[in-house]
């Protein structure tokens, strides 16, 4: 009986993804709706938004939002937006250090070392209303048109199945 019990104690912790099952990643850009299509979800599955952002990190962090749709048979049936701000339930987060060459014709290229932070944020969750084949479309709305290249940061948006 001991062993039973241990061993479904055993199946169910190895089995549990605390954040959900990764369903798709898409990258986002400004101006632009990127789409994650043709997911198979049943009714009353439960699917989470998160947002990965990559940013120096010695920059400041400004909240951007995400507007979306969610098609079910060419029809939309969801429209919201979402804010991307520090705070949240964050995971995944790590310092990335790396080298970027300044060339020039004129000098000597140097090398400038930084350190870029990447991390998940979780962002909103939709219960699935009926079975079917989904189509998932984002677009970002930055705070500022060149926010993402003035600091060399880049987001992309993760649909999980809790």
């Amino acid at each position: 009986m001991k062993k039973s019990i241990v061993g479904l104690l055993v199946l169910a912790l190895t089995s549990c993804n605390p954040v959900g099952e990764n369903l798709g990643e898409m990258p986002l850009f400004q101006n632009a709706i990127s789409s994650i299509d043709s997911l198979d979800l049943k009714k009353g599955e439960e699917i989470v938004f998160w947002s990965k952002v990559a940013t120096r990190k010695d920059s400041l962090f400004s909240k951007y939002k995400i507007k979306y749709s969610i098609s079910l048979n060419g029809k939309i049936i969801h429209f919201d937006s979402t804010y991307v701000e520090e705070g949240k339930h964050i995971i995944n987060s790590k310092v990335i250090k790396d080298e970027i060459v300044h060339s020039s014709s004129t000098e000597k290229d140097s090398i400038e070392h930084v350190e870029n932070w990447e991390f998940e944020i979780e962002n909103k969750s939709f219960k699935i209303p009926q079975d079917g084949k989904y189509n998932f479309d984002f677009k970002l709305e930055a705070p500022e048109l060149d926010f993402f290249a003035k600091n060399s940061s880049a987001t992309s948006v993760i649909i999980r199945k809790k």
